[in-house]
């Protein structure tokens, strides 16, 4: 793994305690970088995201991370917690510092973690991988579509459009949903006119619709799971998916295309709408299980 150094990430990332699974590192020690992104500011419903990555954090701690079915431990996972990136309001400037350490990281070898905020913080990492690796697959766990024009009016750079931006502003990107269930008459027809677009309807259908020779990122929208598991989000959708069907997904994702893998996120998580941190719980035992993937041999 290279031991490049990380001068950007080591300049914006701020220390926070707790830490992921009470992980405490260099940066450039991890074959994963754990990055927190409080940033709420292109969320549409209410705001609170950007508490998620301590929240996130402060629930790890409250977990269990031995899964005696491969005798891997999440503690002892290939990661560092490399702190959170500075609180910032407008979606230029999380796109100036976020994409430039993805950038860096991305360049070094590294996978990318990063614990959102809301959907926009993928934006700027993806337009990094892009930059960095040319052709990228964009796997998509959400409920929603996220390919309005503009959402709320007049409004073309928020949660609900980043997918669509993305596809408009990336030339080699494909992105590949799994199972969405939430759709709007002009999304639906704004996916139906791509080719880089598909919708899968199973795990087998998801494996099978990926390209060889892309570098893969997976974004996590936690309400892509049924607002019984996850209560704390901004847009809850009935008749989700169970967390099980969740990890059964990503299990199968990651042990197929590890070695593809450039970045994982998990968005939308927000404390001030969550029910005993429930929410914050689930998504804490979700990087419990991609770190443990991502780590093994």
């Amino acid at each position: 793994m290279s031991r490049a150094q990380l001068p950007l990430l080591r300049t914006y990332a701020e220390e926070v305690y707790p830490t992921l699974f009470g992980r405490r590192c260099r940066p450039e020690e991890g074959r994963v970088v754990f990055l927190g992104a409080p940033f709420d500011s292109t969320t549409s419903g209410i705001p609170g995201q950007r508490l998620a990555p301590r929240r996130v954090r402060e629930a790890s701690m409250e977990l269990e991370t031995f899964d005696p079915t491969t005798g891997r431990d999440s503690e002892e996972a290939d990661f560092c917690d490399a702190g959170d990136i500075p609180l910032v309001v407008d979606h230029r400037v999380l796109t100036e510092v976020l994409g430039g350490i993805a950038r860096e990281v991305l360049t070094s070898g590294k996978v990318l973690a990063v614990c959102g905020g809301d959907h926009f913080v993928t934006y700027p990492v993806v337009k990094a991988a892009a930059e960095v690796f040319g052709e990228v697959q964009l796997v998509v766990f959400d409920a929603h579509l996220d390919l309005r024009d503009e959402y709320p009016v007049r409004c073309k750079y928020s949660h609900a459009t980043v997918m669509r931006r993305l596809v408009e502003e990336v030339a080699q990107l494909r992105v590949v949903y799994f199972r969405p269930r939430a759709f709007s008459r002009e999304e639906w027809s704004f996916a139906s006119s791509r080719d880089n677009i598909v919708i899968a309807g199973d795990a087998e259908n998801l494996l099978s619709s990926l390209k060889e020779g892309y570098k893969v990122y997976v974004s996590i929208d936690i309400d892509y799971v049924d607002p019984a598991y996850a209560p704390g989000v901004g847009s809850p959708e009935p008749l989700g998916g169970t967390p099980e069907e969740l990890v059964a997904a990503l299990k199968a994702l990651v042990g197929k295309r590890k070695s593809e893998i450039a970045g994982v996120d998990i968005v939308e998580v927000n404390p001030l709408l969550d029910a005993g941190s429930t929410t914050s719980a689930l998504a804490a035992k979700l990087w419990a299980v991609i770190l443990r993937e991502l780590s093994a041999l």
